[in-house]
């Protein structure tokens, strides 16, 4: 009886093992390197932790960079930065860091007058 069930956890571990290492083999040639292959078109530049599930990220897309917030719920862009990438140095100041470029804004500033004009009438 004791023989049994030693054959019964050899061959089960055995299998077990044959399992995973078709699993590995499949993971490894046909899903590209590990889990996904690195996209060549976008990628994150830098990425900085604000809080709990809020960050900030660099993104370069193709030639263009992106400054993108993003939160448990969604994910904005806040702008896209300048064409000039200069090299990372350790002794940067203010000064050496990017610019980023504002993005048209829309002028709320007749309907900012319009509820002041209705609230001095009452």
């Amino acid at each position: 009886m004791g023989g049994y069930i030693a054959n019964f956890a050899v061959y089960t571990m055995a299998m077990i093992g044959l399992i995973f290492f078709a699993l590995m083999t499949y993971k490894k040639f046909f899903c590209g390197n590990g889990f996904g292959r690195k996209s060549e078109f976008l990628d994150i530049e830098e990425s900085i932790s604000l809080a709990p599930r809020k960050n900030l990220y660099v993104i370069r897309a193709g030639n263009e960079r992106f400054l993108v917030a993003s939160d448990s719920d969604r994910t904005n862009l806040i702008s896209k930065l300048d064409e000039e990438i200069k090299p990372k140095r350790v002794d940067a100041n203010y000064e050496e860091l990017p610019v980023i470029v504002d993005f048209p804004k829309r002028s709320d500033q007749p309907i900012i007058k319009e509820m002041l004009k209705k609230i001095n009438e009452i």
